[in-house]
């Protein structure tokens, strides 16, 4: 799947790029993340500031310059999901930087959450995981692009979730993480 295939299901996205790739320095979030991210994400994020769709989907992505809010806002996400898998209300998930563990890349404003399962070596080759605010979770073999794509033009099932995105989704800026306090 590429970017082409969610600018085509998401023509409202095509206001928000970039004219150039967004200086993201790749190299510090692998470094202090500890793994790389998939290809297609990295192809988004190049392009793209963090955005919602249909004002429910929020996409998570590093700002240029900023890096670190990024990683500290994946490794709070995990330590807060890892709490919830020690409740047993995680279905046996585990949470980066944990083998095998979810790294979350976005969520909607219903509490719905989305990740990656680092399965294997390969970020290409990590599956989708869906939370839903209803607890229930499912994973999507096809990643980040198709699964954002699928939701939308209807190829994937909602299982748990909002509507929204739907066939030809709004699109706005998501507003910035208030910063944590140490």
């Amino acid at each position: 799947m590429r970017l082409s295939d969610l600018e085509r299901v998401a023509p409202a996205l095509l206001p928000h790029r970039s004219a150039t790739v967004r200086p993201i320095d790749w190299e510090l979030l692998q470094t202090t993340l500890g793994v790389a991210l998939p290809t297609d994400y990295r192809e988004f994020v190049d392009h793209y500031p963090p955005l919602h769709l249909d004002d429910v989907m929020i996409l998570r992505v590093p700002e240029p310059g900023d890096e670190a809010a990024y990683v500290s806002g994946v490794f709070s996400l995990s330590e807060e999901f890892a709490s919830l898998s020690e409740d047993g209300l995680t279905e046996d998930y585990t949470f980066h930087p944990a083998e095998g563990g979810l790294i979350c890349w976005g969520g909607t404003d219903t509490g719905d959450y989305f990740f990656w399962r680092k399965d294997g070596p390969d970020p290409d080759r990590w599956p989708a995981v869906v939370s839903s605010s209803t607890s229930y979770w499912w994973e999507h073999d096809g990643g980040f692009l198709a699964l954002i794509v699928g939701l939308i033009d209807g190829t994937v099932e909602h299982w748990g979730l909002p509507p929204q995105p739907g066939p030809n989704p709004t699109v706005g800026l998501a507003l910035p993480a208030p910063p944590t306090q140490d």
